[in-house]
């Protein structure tokens, strides 16, 4: 079923895009020519067959049946992730699980696989996800414990680690949406879930596009969203002085990277790259499913 093919190639596109990202050397972040040493990037390539499982299961989930099972096929691989490599990408899986869902949506509906058709299902799949979907998204930061969202409480919702939270969440009838536009403010992953993935697929996407090869692409994509949309992290650590780095570095500064590596020795753009790896798999299906030329990973290749 050409249907069924599609869910494939964007789960295939989901594995290799988590393997990009850790292929692709950025200030702050772990890769496997500039390993972090509290971040192995041994954990992103241990991360591929969960993507390709969570993805593939949140696309027929939604091709065949609910399109609020997605949420549960990425608790599973978070699950999965915990154990084996801690938390190297809740947020690339929670984002590719959505998009996921969102093209079995619009392929159950007849609306096609246009990356158009996928944004405007993204919507819809967060909405018809539910206080049900709030509870697994709160589980499966209990499970990794992200410090980019460790102060939840501070947009009015539970603790992540309270020990009634997930009561308080069905109590107080917290939807998906309500809880990703509260964590929007200051997190890019829920920005882009929330926002028909505008970040991942209307800013980083064309930026892919545009580039020959993925490596200056991942590049500057990440570049040019660290700088416009920041990270709590960052700001945290270096303050305003990095988005005016980030930007520069985008523009191909090569002094204005160099500073970002001495800056950012240890915490980097983590979610902005998680919105990154969104764009690539993106990128990656419309090639695996015979739309675009094969992209090349290096300029010199």
């Amino acid at each position: 079923m050409a249907e069924e093919l599609a869910c494939q190639s964007l789960a295939r596109a989901c594995a290799a895009a988590v393997v990009v990202d850790a292929a692709v050397p950025r200030p702050g972040l772990s890769s496997f020519q500039r390993p972090r040493r509290d971040l192995d990037p041994l954990g992103f390539a241990g991360l591929a067959p969960l993507a390709y499982e969570a993805c593939l299961c949140s696309c027929l989930g939604a091709l065949h049946g609910s399109a609020s099972d997605w949420v549960e096929c990425w608790l599973s691989s978070v699950g999965a992730m915990a154990t084996s490599w801690g938390n190297p990408g809740l947020g690339s899986l929670f984002l590719l699980s959505l998009q996921a869902a969102a093209l079995g949506l619009s392929l159950r509906r007849g609306r096609g696989d246009s990356v158009e058709a996928v944004m405007a299902s993204s919507r819809i799949v967060v909405d018809e996800s539910g206080v049900e979907a709030a509870v697994a998204f709160y589980r499966g930061l209990q499970l990794v414990s992200p410090r980019y969202l460790a102060r939840i409480s501070w947009s009015g919702l539970p603790e992540v680690d309270g020990r009634h939270s997930l009561e308080m969440l069905r109590e107080a009838r917290v939807t998906l949406r309500a809880l990703l536009e509260a964590a929007s403010l200051y997190d890019p992953v829920s920005r882009d879930a929330v926002s028909f993935m505008a970040l991942s697929l209307g800013m980083a996407l064309p930026i892919l596009r545009e580039e020959d090869c993925l490596e200056r692409g991942v590049r500057r994509a990440t570049y040019t969203l660290a700088g416009l949309e920041g990270d709590l992290l960052l700001s945290r650590k270096a303050g305003s002085i990095c988005s005016e780095l980030w930007l520069r570095a985008a523009e191909g500064d090569r002094r204005a990277e160099k500073e970002l590596w001495r800056v950012l020795e240890s915490t980097g753009p983590g979610s902005i790259a998680d919105v990154v790896v969104n764009a690539v798999a993106r990128l990656l299906y419309e090639y695996l499913h015979g739309s675009m030329l094969a992209p090349r990973l290096f300029c010199h290749a």
